[in-house]
């Protein structure tokens, strides 16, 4: 069953709190089945307890409109979160800390001009290149680096003063791309740690630089520090990099990481080369 502006139930199946299609699960309902709440809005109030298993039941027959007017797709139950996520004309929050504080939205696959009006120190193209110094005098940043005309998300974390480093990368379509770090001496290529994990699709509420600091407090962000149930689970979609165990390898106290994104087919294997 299609769902139009036309069906006589259309505002019955809207979330009370966003105002969208009550087409992600969970859904909630109050004890009046009055308020009712889709899964985008997990992480606000009300907070409700009543899961609404008939609605998911009869939803999960229907199909829905995209969230972003533009787009002209149609959406089983099953294809709505994961459509959301990388739609083309979905807009998103810009992930750095002078947009964020000023809601200024963009699209994330096309619209690399942002970076590059509003954050040009921060593009790279093709690879990025950083010493181990660099990371413990930021401590933690974010990089766009463009490949094909692709923007991926970086995102490097050092914990206490750089004993651990995580690194993310994170693109805004489903295409499939890994990314590789090599670890490498300054003064000698002789030896090389290489890691090698597939890219993640970004998500805004998830991926977020300032939830790995402990300073971030949106709502929405699974990993902000108002949840201190979620903290253990913020570091699962980066790369842990041991920098004493990785010296030791190495040999050398002069370490650089380089970041770089290729084709799932290309086999490299985790450990020493």
């Amino acid at each position: 069953m299609e769902i139009s502006s036309s069906l006589n139930l259309h505002n019955n199946l809207k979330c009370s709190v966003c105002d969208n299609y009550l087409n992600i699960p969970p859904v909630l309902t109050s004890e009046d089945g009055k308020v009712n709440k889709c899964g985008r809005c997990n992480l606000k109030g009300p907070y409700l307890t009543n899961r609404n298993s008939l609605y998911e039941s009869i939803g999960s027959k229907l199909n829905f409109p995209c969230i972003n007017e533009q787009c002209k797709e149609r959406l089983s139950w099953f294809e709505v979160e994961r459509h959301e996520k990388s739609c083309p004309h979905r807009k998103i929050p810009c992930p750095f800390w002078a947009c964020r504080d000023k809601d200024i939205q963009m699209n994330a696959l096309n619209d690399i001009s942002h970076f590059q009006t509003e954050h040009p120190g921060i593009m790279c193209n093709d690879k990025l290149t950083i010493d181990l110094n660099g990371i413990k005098r930021h401590n933690s940043f974010m990089k766009v680096l463009t490949v094909d005309s692709l923007p991926y998300l970086i995102i490097v974390h050092a914990v206490g003063t750089g004993e651990r480093i995580w690194i993310g990368v994170f693109n805004f379509d489903t295409t499939r791309k890994d990314y590789q770090i090599k670890l490498y001496s300054g003064k000698q290529l002789r030896k090389c740690i290489i890691y090698k994990e597939p890219v993640t699709l970004y998500d805004e509420n998830e991926q977020c630089l300032y939830c790995l600091q402990n300073l971030c407090s949106i709502e929405t962000h699974k990993y902000s520090k108002n949840y201190s149930e979620t903290q253990k689970e913020k570091f699962k979609f980066y790369t842990k990099v041991d920098v004493l165990c990785t010296k030791n390898v190495l040999l050398s106290e002069d370490m650089h990481f380089e970041i770089s994104i290729v084709p799932p087919e290309v086999q490299v294997p985790n450990g020493t080369a």
